[in-house]
């Protein structure tokens, strides 16, 4: 669960010991093939089978798809809880319980549940109440889920899942203070896909497209778990790494660069062998005073890989003689 939705629930469990008497209250929310059960940290296992079992069954019943909870991935996670974990032996049994859906944009995600080790512990009123609690959880969710796919659109690349241009300005920035200020090396990277336009206008631009997408891929599988894969425009992707220097910028340039030309990508009923040619700046070597400026330089770079033949690693050395 991501961590606004744990946000919520976690407020939830804070709040509701105040409104009701009851032994837990859970969570039960669904992603793909995993179920994620959010609970009290001293429920005993058995009353946590059963607490999943009614869940899943409301889950089932109104959520239109049927659950076999033996062949999901159950995960369980604990919160602390207000009351004291002692009141709650391993022998406690769940005897009467409140399970109700969690609908967002009018699917069902998930249930919430206040279960209790007595019988007969809620009536009308508790189900009315807690009815309307359940509504407000899952417009908060909601919110949350619209604010989330916002925030995906604002900084990811539709077409690649790459982060796109303004969110590189944004980290290049960042990255480019950081290291101006401390001394820090930092090192950008220009992947350009040679003559990509005629793969477009040979295969058609959705052939183009899972090329772009492909290509994607490699460079994300390439780097340190630090750096930045961008979508720069059209064919071309920029990466930076902070920390980097020359040396290890140019190893991993290299290492995509011959990744791409050993890999074959899928043009319609043929097989395409395709290259790249890479731009490297380097700050402090290169002696950038602004990130424009170290753009500008990966950008001479990958322009001299272009002219001396493509399929080719350039690291800057100055600027052309007019």
């Amino acid at each position: 669960m991501n961590f606004d939705t744990k946000g919520i629930i976690e407020s939830a469990g804070i709040n509701l010991p105040n409104l009701f008497n009851f032994s837990s209250f859970g969570v039960l929310w669904k992603e793909g093939l995993v179920l994620y059960l959010y609970q009290e940290e001293s429920i005993p296992p058995p009353f946590t089978k059963k607490v999943v079992e009614n869940m899943v069954k409301v889950l089932s019943t109104l959520g239109g798809e049927p659950i076999d909870v033996n062949q999901v991935n159950l995960q369980i996670e604990k919160r602390q809880s207000k009351l004291d974990p002692m009141t709650i032996s391993p022998q406690t049994t769940l005897k009467s319980h409140l399970t109700l859906p969690l609908a967002v944009e009018g699917e069902i995600v998930g249930c919430i549940s206040l279960n209790s080790d007595q019988p007969n512990a809620f009536d009308v009123q508790d189900l009315q109440f807690f009815s309307v609690i359940g509504y407000q959880i899952s417009a908060t969710l909601k919110h949350c889920q619209r604010f989330s796919s916002i925030k995906t659109i604002a900084i990811y690349d539709t077409l690649t899942n790459l982060h796109n241009r303004r969110y590189f300005e944004e980290r290049l920035g960042a990255e480019a203070q950081k290291s101006f200020f401390s001394g820090t090396t930092l090192s950008l990277m220009m992947v350009d896909l040679d003559h990509f336009k005629k793969v477009n206008d040979t295969f058609g631009h959705p052939v183009g497209d899972k090329v772009l997408c492909h290509i994607a891929s490699l460079l994300k599988n390439s780097v340190r778990r630090d750096d930045t894969v961008a979508r720069y425009g059209g064919e071309e992707f920029v990466l930076i790494l902070p920390g980097a220097n020359l040396e290890v910028t140019s190893r991993i340039a290299e290492r995509i660069r011959e990744l791409v030309e050993r890999t074959p990508f899928e043009g319609g009923q043929n097989r395409l062998n395709l290259t790249v040619s890479i731009g490297i700046s380097n700050f402090p070597t290169h002696r950038a005073r602004s990130k424009e400026e170290l753009v500008k330089m990966a950008d001479v770079a990958l322009y001299n890989a272009k002219k001396g033949g493509r399929n080719r690693v350039c690291v800057f050395t100055g600027y052309p003689v007019e």
